[in-house]
Parts: C-alpha cells; sequence; structure tokens
C-alpha cells in the first residue's frame, strides 16, 4: 500500500469516527449501524459478572445502544487517534475518548462523565472501511446528581 492510499485510509476511518459519534448523539441508528460491518463484534456493555459477553451484528449493536441510551442526552468527544493500517483492507484504531450523558430523573438531573479509550479493528468492504470489532475502555467515571 503507498502513502497516498494509506493517508486516504486514514482520512476515510477518521470520518467514519465521526459519523459514528455524531449519529449515536443525533439517536440515528441507522446511521450508527452504517458504521459497522454486519457481523462486527462489540464489547461496550461487558457487565463486570459477565466478562465475556459480547453484542454480535450491527443492526444488534444499534439495538442495544438505542436501549441502554433511552432517554439520555449524550455528547461524545474523540480526539486525536493511533491508527495503524495494517492492509488495504484491515486496520486498527485506538481513540481517546470523553463522553457526557445525562437523564432527568424525579426533577433532577442525573449525569456521568466518562474518560477513556475506544479499541477498534476496522475491516474494508464493498470499497468502505466499517468497524469490526468495538471495545470501550473506561479510565475514570464522574457521576452526579443536580436540581
Amino acid at each position: 500500500m503507498n502513502a497516498i492510499d494509506k493517508l486516504i485510509a486514514l482520512e476515510e476511518i477518521r470520518a467514519l469516527m465521526a459519523r459514528r459519534v455524531r449519529c449515536l448523539d443525533e439517536k440515528d441508528w441507522d446511521g450508527f449501524a452504517a458504521c459497522y460491518a454486519d457481523d462486527a463484534v462489540s464489547y461496550s456493555f461487558v457487565r463486570p459478572e459477565a466478562p465475556e459477553d459480547k453484542i454480535i451484528g450491527a443492526r444488534e449493536i444499534a439495538a442495544r445502544v438505542a436501549a441502554a441510551l433511552e432517554g439520555v442526552t449524550t455528547a461524545h468527544q474523540i480526539h486525536t487517534p493511533e491508527i495503524e493500517i495494517l492492509s488495504e483492507d484491515h486496520a486498527t484504531g485506538v481513540w481517546p475518548l470523553n463522553d457526557v450523558l445525562s437523564r432527568m430523573r424525579d426533577g433532577k438531573r442525573h449525569w456521568m462523565r466518562g474518560y477513556g479509550h475506544y479499541r477498534q479493528v476496522y475491516r474494508k468492504v464493498a470499497g468502505r472501511w466499517l468497524i469490526q470489532e468495538h471495545r470501550l475502555t473506561r479510565l475514570l467515571l464522574e457521576t452526579g446528581v443536580e436540581g
């Protein structure tokens, strides 16, 4: 893979992730699902009591995230990624992340602010880079209630 093709791949993967977090925050679940390969695997909602729990499939990932965020306002920011292009159709990435989740309950705003990383594997399918594997790792979580 030549240098120009690598630069194009890097930009396409950056745009993919920008679209993913925008669709997530705007609750565009079709757009969100379209960022994933049909057989993608997500470990975003792994529970401590079930560390091998995973979600398989773009539509299932979108459905589970949509259900988890029902009634929640989110704002995600991703920052300068480490993307490694491994071949013409395979890449990996680590994205520093901070996100805020907020919900009104009992007249009070309950919020969570998280810091961590998205760790991903990408695959190019039919000319488009897609997320093949997604993992959210948290470094710090802050929570609060206001009002």
